[in-house]
C-alpha cells in the first residue's frame, strides 16, 4: 500500500481545528457532556485498536485475561514498549510514562484534560469486548492534567 502525502497546510488546518475543539470543550461547564463526547470519542479509537490487537494476536480474545494477554503482546512484539496492564482481581491496572495519544504523538494536539477522558472512553470499549457486565474507566494520574506519567484503572465485570 502506498503512503499518502498530506500537504503542510492540511496537517497545519487540522491541528488548528482540534486545538480549537479542545479550547471549546475546555471552556464547557457540562462535564457530563464533555466526557461523553470524549469517552464517545474513545470508543472510535477502540474499534482501531481492538483490530489491531487482534490481528497482532492471531485470534480473538475470549476472556479478560487473553484480552490482556493480547494487549501486551501488542505493546511489547509491535510497539516495542515496556509497560503493560496487570490483572488484580476484577481490575486491570496501566501505567504509562508518556501520553499515549495518537494526536499527541503525531504533533497534532497537546496532551489536555479532555483527551485523557477520551483514552478512559477507549479502554472501557476495548474491555467490554471481554466482559459481560459494567465496565469502568478511572483516570488516577494524567500528563493532560499536568501528572508526571499517565495511570488508568478499568474495573470490569466478568
Amino acid at each position: 500500500m502506498s503512503k499518502t502525502e498530506i500537504p503542510k497546510a492540511a496537517i497545519e488546518r487540522n491541528k488548528a481545528w482540534i486545538e480549537a475543539v479542545t479550547k471549546s470543550l475546555g471552556e464547557r461547564k457540562d462535564f457530563s457532556l464533555i466526557r461523553a463526547t470524549m469517552k464517545d470519542a474513545g470508543k472510535k479509537c477502540a474499534v482501531q485498536l481492538l483490530e489491531m490487537t487482534i490481528n497482532n494476536f492471531g485470534r480473538n480474545p475470549r476472556s479478560v485475561d487473553e484480552l490482556i494477554e493480547a494487549i501486551n503482546k501488542r505493546r511489547r512484539d509491535v510497539l516495542k514498549e515496556r509497560t503493560f496492564w496487570h490483572r488484580e482481581g476484577n481490575k486491570a491496572h496501566f501505567k504509562l510514562e508518556k501520553c499515549g495519544c495518537d494526536l499527541v504523538e503525531a504533533g497534532l494536539a497537546e496532551p489536555n484534560p479532555n483527551f485523557c477522558l477520551c483514552s478512559a472512553g477507549m479502554f472501557e470499549s476495548v474491555f467490554s469486548h471481554a466482559c459481560k457486565g459494567t465496565v469502568k474507566a478511572e483516570i488516577v494520574k494524567a500528563i493532560g492534567r499536568g501528572d508526571e506519567y499517565c495511570e488508568f484503572i478499568v474495573y470490569f465485570e466478568e
